[in-house]
């Protein structure tokens, strides 16, 4: 095979990829499911397109609402197949809306503010999980700020502090839990450069 046939290949293999739909939980059309001409999705149809995406990450029964919606499912057959998989134990809004929380909270260190509102990005309800105790959210804080502060010895003060300010914000902390870890988090004596 020669460099052009291989480069023709990659080429249409490219064109072929940017030209697909660029949702991530979609998946490409089956003969089975609705196609050009109009044809209804059935439920079967339906229930393996909510399949696939779950299989790929956890979703929110909005989440597969929508990715239904987009596939051309009508609302009652969407209704019925996220009932049937709420029934199964396959959707179960409460509990992912439980795991993403703990994520959010041991790996990004989100403040609740943040916690709350990546769940309400992804259709869960805020209000099903526990917020954490003031102590474990300022802990959080700490480690955050305490983290950051070490890519930020290059900058003065002044500027690290406003930084780290914004930083904690944009994660979700209030500002009594911000103002804290910025302050237990400040270098103690000279400064040497």
């Amino acid at each position: 095979m020669s460099d052009t046939d291989r480069l023709a290949g990659v080429t249409a293999l490219s064109t072929w990829i940017a030209s697909r739909d660029e949702d991530p939980v979609a998946e490409p059309h089956d003969a089975g499911e609705a196609d050009a001409a109009g044809e209804r999705v059935d439920e079967d149809a339906a229930r393996s397109i909510a399949l696939r995406a779950l299989g790929r990450k956890a979703a929110s029964r909005q989440e597969l609402d929508r990715t239904l919606e987009r596939r051309d499912v009508e609302p009652e057959v969407r209704e019925a197949v996220l009932d049937r998989l709420a029934a199964e134990g396959l959707v179960d809004d409460a509990q992912l809306a439980q795991d993403l929380a703990e994520r959010l909270r041991e790996r990004k260190h989100l403040g609740e503010r943040g916690i709350s509102a990546e769940l309400r990005k992804r259709g869960l309800d805020p209000e099903v999980i526990e917020p954490s105790d003031g102590d474990e959210e300022l802990q959080r804080a700490i480690d955050a700020a305490a983290d950051r502060r070490k890519r930020m010895g290059s900058l003065d003060d002044e500027t690290a502090e406003r930084r780290l300010y914004g930083f904690l914000q944009r994660r979700g902390f209030g500002g009594s839990a911000v103002r804290t870890a910025i302050e237990r988090t400040r270098p103690r004596g000279p400064r040497f450069r």
